[in-house]
């Protein structure tokens, strides 16, 4: 109902007993993530956002497009078609950064990140009444895009990052801070905090360490033809007077550029018929809001 889900570590007890492959085991790679993202006010020579990747100053005002800024500077990357890693302006070493290990940090969390996702999606298969096996041809050289993002304190009457729904097929999410995230819930008509505080319905008395969330983005609501939503969603800091840095590391997971994406066979039939058309992620809002 609401489009957001935890997936917890593989330390956890008692959990995912039907998909044990699933339990993230990122542990290591998000904290170096952290530690990157940290860094990023350290780094001298900072290439513009252009072309999808690149850095985003603090109060911009794209990724999302809005009138008001978005209070949080942001290191980009993003892998397509021609376009791989290698052509990400990555950050110069200088006296007092580390360039390199910058680089090895994001591109193992990409690692991490990507391998959990193409795990998630015989679940998602399962879910939607699917044989297992269903996505696998759509996602052979995925499109994906990562945001290291680091959040000042966020000024009264502000946003950390605009109200948005993702673009993607699914975002995975780790931050040092999920207070700071605000979904928008249809059924109670109202914005609701996420937390900190994850805990299983199996196991109420063992709070969940360094869960990720998983965002139902766009794309996939689509092809569910809106059973599965795209909620929208905002991030600040401080939320509650807090005023240490956060740290978000949203990873947008994709199918091929080229893949026609219809709505699944599953999601309509003669008295519910598709809502849209069959698309790629070329023809995607994505592309046209310029990600």
């Amino acid at each position: 109902r609401v489009g957001f889900m935890f997936v917890v570590p593989c330390s956890v007890d008692g959990c995912c007993a039907c998909w044990p492959d699933v339990n993230h085991g990122l542990e290591e790679v998000i904290a170096r993530g952290y530690d990157a993202a940290r860094t990023l006010g350290e780094i001298e020579e900072k290439a513009p956002f252009a072309n999808g990747v690149g850095f985003l100053r603090n109060e911009n005002k794209i990724l999302p497009a809005r009138s008001l800024p978005n209070y949080n500077e942001s290191f980009v990357i993003k892998r397509m078609l021609d376009a791989t890693l290698d052509d990400v302006p990555w950050p110069k070493s200088t006296a007092t950064f580390d360039g390199q290990k910058f680089e090895v940090a994001v591109r193992d969390l990409v690692a991490g990140y990507e391998a959990l996702a193409l795990k998630l999606l015989p679940v998602y298969a399962k879910a939607l009444d699917l044989d297992d096996s269903y996505f696998e041809p759509l996602f052979h050289s995925p499109v994906i895009r990562m945001r290291l993002a680091s959040y000042a304190p966020t000024p009264e009457g502000n946003f950390g990052i605009n109200p948005h729904v993702d673009t993607s097929f699914f975002t995975l999410l780790a931050s040092t801070d999920f207070d700071g995230l605000v979904i928008y819930s249809k059924k109670k008509q109202s914005w609701l905090r996420a937390t900190n505080d994850v805990r299983l319905p199996s196991n109420p008395d063992q709070r969940i360490r360094h869960p990720l969330i998983v965002n139902t983005g766009q794309m996939l609501a689509q092809l569910t033809n809106d059973r599965w939503p795209a909620t929208r969603h905002f991030a600040v800091n401080p939320l509650g007077g807090k005023k240490t840095t956060r740290i978000s590391l949203p990873f947008f997971f994709n199918a091929d550029a080229t893949a026609p994406l219809a709505v699944l066979p599953s999601c309509c039939s003669d008295d519910d018929p598709p809502k849209y058309p069959t698309l790629s992620y070329l023809d995607s809002q994505a592309v046209a809001q310029g990600e």
